[in-house]
């Protein structure tokens, strides 16, 4: 499935992402892709679900070709890898499929 175009589109879907948080851990996290949307600032908002059960939203860059996120079907199981920024923000920086996916 594409990325949903905004928010309003994902709402009239009946999808409700008030419980994704910005991730503030830095780390590789097992996860499972949600949702995906396009953002207004040439970015890419993903929501996951970590294997823990923690609902986290981020976002991927046009500089970064968007992590691949794009071509990544909801429902896939990924590896993301979270750094931590000088500003003190951990920022997603890598994203894999896990074996079989």
């Amino acid at each position: 499935m594409r990325a949903y175009s905004s928010l309003r589109q994902m709402q009239d879907s009946g999808i409700c992402v008030d419980n994704y948080k910005t991730n503030e851990r830095d780390g590789v996290f097992a996860a499972r892709l949600d949702y995906k949307r396009w953002g207004k600032n040439r970015n890419i908002l993903a929501y996951f679900t970590f294997e823990d059960g923690n609902k986290v939203m981020a976002s991927a860059w046009q500089n970064t070709g968007y992590l691949g996120i794009p071509e990544i079907e909801e429902g896939a199981l990924l590896t993301l890898t979270f750094e931590r920024a000088k500003n003190g923000i951990s920022y997603l920086r890598k994203v894999e499929r896990n074996e079989g996916q």
